[in-house]
């Protein structure tokens, strides 16, 4: 066995651990209390990788340098810390205390999403990787809106285990039952799929914020991320509504936020139309994440793609 793969392995199965330990203490601790235990481990990985801290502050500030105060900086990149555990125990609160989240959820701009629906193309559901998104297709199913979520095949990832445990856990909290999520990856025609479910005025739920091979200016800078949502739009016409969920201070509030319908105008001319559609994208990623950057769970995949956008540019 290589080393990274080994290295891997104990990271899988530290996962996995921390994910029974943590469903059996959701029966066990109150649920903000369950936050700061990981809110301390967040902290407690990013205060010991003082350089990789260094490099995430700088970041972020380079991301938004309307942020001037250290502090302030600081917060948001120990919260992406947490962030790349806090999902797990979103999770698993979902599943113990669903029916409180729902009754207690703020809910914006429902009415766009029933535009974006009205028009019997499809809907295409945009959403960044922050806050409480994995939970998205589950309270829209429980609203009637069912959707799939496009999701990178769990083969794909160095800890394919507990992916698959995270996507076994999320479809349990409910899904579109004729299809909970299209998987992704080599060999996998997701594409034809994805058009044919839209063909038939279904929902999709795609992730905005994946690295790919279209340059498109994100925080400020060219970012490479995947144009495929473009091509579905283009294709089906389906409308592009973003959709967010956030937490809040209250432990068992959360706020689904849903934005009007993006607007564009469709030339003809693909390569045109799919670069106009994904400035569009970006933009409204970039809107979403604004609200709560540190709720964000990219931060770490920022530069790469930033450094992917400046390889495609100098070929």
């Amino acid at each position: 066995m290589e080393k990274g793969d080994v290295f891997f392995r104990l990271v899988e199965d530290f996962l996995l651990g921390l994910f029974h330990l943590t469903r059996f203490l959701t029966y066990v601790l109150p649920a903000k209390t369950m936050y700061s235990i990981f809110d301390a481990i967040g902290a407690a990985l990013y205060y010991a990788r003082p350089r990789v801290r260094r490099d995430l502050v700088r970041k972020i500030s380079d991301a938004m340098p309307e942020i001037s105060d250290p502090r302030e900086l600081e917060r948001i990149a120990r919260k992406a810390y947490s962030g790349m555990f806090v999902p797990m125990l979103d999770m698993l609160l979902f599943y113990r205390f669903g029916e409180r989240f729902m009754r207690e959820m703020i809910v914006e701009g429902m009415d766009n999403w029933e535009r974006g629906d009205a028009e019997g193309n499809g809907l295409i559901i945009l959403a960044t990787h922050m806050g409480v998104v994995f939970q998205i297709p589950a309270i829209m199913a429980r609203k009637g809106r069912e959707y799939s979520w496009i999701v990178l095949h769990p083969d794909t990832s160095p800890v394919p285990r507990y992916m698959q445990k995270m996507a076994d856990l999320g479809e349990s909290l409910g899904c579109d039952p004729e299809r909970p999520m299209f998987w992704a990856g080599p060999g996998i025609d997701v594409i034809t799929q994805v058009r044919e479910h839209l063909a038939k005025g279904k929902r999709v739920g795609v992730g905005a914020d994946v690295i790919g091979k279209h340059p498109v200016m994100f925080f400020g800078r060219p970012a490479a991320l995947a144009d495929g949502l473009a091509h579905f739009a283009i294709d089906s016409g389906a409308p592009i509504v973003p959709v967010m969920l956030t937490r809040t201070d209250c432990t068992y509030v959360l706020r689904l936020t849903i934005d009007e319908p993006l607007s564009y105008e469709l030339t003809g001319d693909r390569k045109k139309d799919v670069a106009t559609i994904m400035d569009e994208v970006a933009k409204a990623a970039e809107r979403q994440i604004r609200r709560a950057p540190e709720q964000w769970m990219s931060w770490f995949g920022l530069w790469r793609w930033w450094d992917k956008a400046r390889e495609l540019e100098g070929k």
